[in-house]
């Protein structure tokens, strides 16, 4: 009796790969390990670049504590001296001071009252600028929207040659499919075609006219916006920085600027030069002994 066929009689040996299948996956292996390796060696080398900044710091820091350890006594002496020179000599101006205290005080309290106001200018400025230049950065990106819808509408007849080209091609890729019974080719190309045939409207030449004329006015629109709110930007900017200027000149300057009004208001008397017989302007001092009367106070030779 014949023995009926085993399932391992029928069996083929299995195909071999193809070569070309393990080349593509080696190759995308490759590139995957050298994308992890890559970003890796970018943390290192940021890694490297914080050690040397933290390293450098360090040492810095260790100099600057060495330095000041080597001078603290010094600057304490030094300072200690300025405390006593401050108490002997606010002792003997308070004394001396009198009557001219108070117009002083009130130069140094006005000059800082005027200091605050600049410098409460300059932070009012300085929020209206922020503002402006946000408003100025969203008026140019609505300007970049609009410029891109005109663009659009202006490429309308690029854009509806390019569809139908781009139709062209399914077509015959959908013919070339259905003549070799390639169904699935086929069906994927049909999908698309009609993908964009429902994308495809034809508007008419007035249509068209009529759309160009809109987006080009609020193009318009958008660029006299941006304009506008440019300019408004760069004055507060301007006017901003003028001020900070002018707010630094005079912290700068503060206490040379009070020291002239003091001074003018206040101005030393003028004094005789030393070994000057000249008399000081409003005074009864007697001419020198032993002159003559309207001599100019030279002193008389000695006769021989």
């Amino acid at each position: 009796m014949p023995q009926r066929p085993s399932a391992f009689d029928h069996q083929h040996p299995p195909e071999a790969p193809d070569p070309n299948d393990r080349l593509a996956q080696l190759n995308i292996e490759l590139k995957e390990h050298e994308s992890r390796i890559d970003h890796l060696t970018k943390q290192k080398d940021d890694l490297q670049a914080d050690i040397t900044d933290l390293t450098k710091t360090v040492g810095d820091v260790k100099t600057a504590l060495a330095d000041y350890g080597s001078k603290i006594k010094d600057l304490e002496t030094h300072l200690h001296s300025m405390r006593m020179f401050y108490e002997q000599k606010h002792k003997m101006v308070m004394a001396a001071i009198g009557e001219k205290k108070d117009p002083i005080d009130d130069m140094i309290r006005d000059f800082g009252y005027e200091t605050d106001a600049m410098q409460r200018r300059v932070e009012e400025l300085a929020l209206r600028l922020e503002e402006a230049t946000r408003e100025a950065a969203k008026a140019t990106q609505h300007q970049v929207v609009k410029q891109a819808e005109y663009d659009a509408v202006k490429g309308y007849t690029d854009r509806i040659t390019s569809q139908l080209t781009d139709m062209d091609n399914l077509r015959t890729s959908i013919n070339q499919a259905d003549t070799s019974t390639d169904v699935a080719t086929m069906y994927f190309d049909v999908l698309e075609f009609h993908d964009v045939l429902e994308k495809t409207h034809l508007m008419s030449q007035h249509e068209l006219a009529l759309e160009l004329r809109n987006k080009l006015g609020e193009l318009e629109l958008a660029k006299e916006h941006a304009r506008m709110r440019n300019a408004e930007a760069s004055k507060l900017d301007t006017e901003e920085q003028k001020e900070q200027a002018t707010l630094g000149n005079r912290v700068a300057g503060r206490r040379q600027s009070l020291l002239t009004e003091i001074q003018t208001k206040f101005p030393v008397p003028a004094q005789p030069s030393p070994g000057s017989n000249q008399p000081v302007a409003g005074s009864t001092q007697p001419p020198p002994t032993g002159s003559a009367p309207g001599a100019t106070g030279t002193a008389s030779t000695p006769v021989q």
